[in-house]
């Protein structure tokens, strides 16, 4: 592995696209980094922190983490020993039927999944970790098949955990919420495509074939944000990568990633982080 700026780059050591890591080390500090991969952390053995977008998570032992691609993170840990295992994967290239498209809008976004307040989740969830890591260790014919199932059986127990935060006025038709669920994905591309330009709901809801009002009330119950705040969100998360990445100065970062006017992003930044822009910088350095 080497990181380029920011950028973790050669993951894997073999052509399959999945890596799994087993961290034992009392002290341990891995810098910010991201990589297009996602990633599941997952301690057996006491605590463990990561930072994730500028967000602390603190680990129970065998609470799991799943980090977006693209998403900035740190590992640290201080006279903790203990065992966490780190599985990396790509989910496009894993991909054998082209289908992992579907699963794109509720895998954007770092999620955290606690023993204590999920447990019906994190069951099924663990049960497929411990399976990947068993496999990975014998690697009997054909483990790659079996590495692929049980991400993707990961993969739709995340999805469908967010999925399942859609109203009940739908969830009684299959069909009309996976064609509501289709329209979503619509809108996420559109995001990810033009958040760095002037877009507003109402584009963004006619780019997926919604009304303004059914799209703001779908897209709440479903990510838990409002569009507002989300389309602010990935702008801060390409400003953070610029911020630290780049030599480039607040005005450039502002206008790269999506924001009119620097008192925008610099209010804006500072909800969202607690401190400003500059600040931020100085305390990654």
């Amino acid at each position: 592995m080497i990181i380029e700026g920011l950028h973790e780059k050669d993951i894997y050591t073999e052509t399959y696209p999945f890596r799994i890591e087993l961290n034992t080390f009392d002290n341990f500090d891995w810098p910010l980094h991201w990589h297009h991969a996602a990633e599941l952390v997952y301690p057996v053995e006491n605590d463990y922190r990561a930072t994730v977008n500028g967000l602390e998570y603190t680990m129970c032992e065998k609470d799991i983490l799943f980090i977006a691609g693209g998403d900035i993170h740190s590992f640290h840990t201080r006279n903790n020993k203990g065992n966490r295992f780190f599985i990396q994967f790509e989910i496009s290239t894993l991909d054998v039927f082209g289908q992992s498209h579907q699963l794109t809008p509720f895998l954007s976004m770092t999620k955290f999944i606690s023993a204590k307040e999920d447990p019906l989740l994190h069951t099924e969830l663990e049960k497929n970790i411990i399976a990947l890591i068993n496999e990975y260790q014998h690697r009997a014919l054909g483990y790659t098949l079996y590495l692929n199932a049980r991400i993707f059986d990961i993969l739709v127990l995340l999805s469908r955990s967010v999925c399942n935060n859609i109203s009940a006025e739908i969830s009684s038709s299959s069909n009309k919420k996976f064609h509501i669920l289709e329209k979503l994905n619509l809108a996420f591309q559109y995001i990810e495509e033009q958040y760095q330009n002037d877009i507003s709901l109402k584009d963004v809801s006619s780019a997926a074939g919604f009304s303004e009002y059914h799209f703001s009330r779908i897209f709440k119950e479903m990510t838990g944000n409002h569009f507002l705040s989300y389309l602010n969100e990935r702008r801060i998360k390409q400003a953070i990568r610029l911020l630290i990445a780049h030599n480039k100065s607040i005005t450039e970062i502002a206008l790269s990633s999506g924001f009119n006017s620097i008192a925008t992003f610099n209010r804006t930044f500072k909800k969202l982080k607690g401190c400003t822009p500059v600040e931020y910088k100085k305390m990654q350095f």
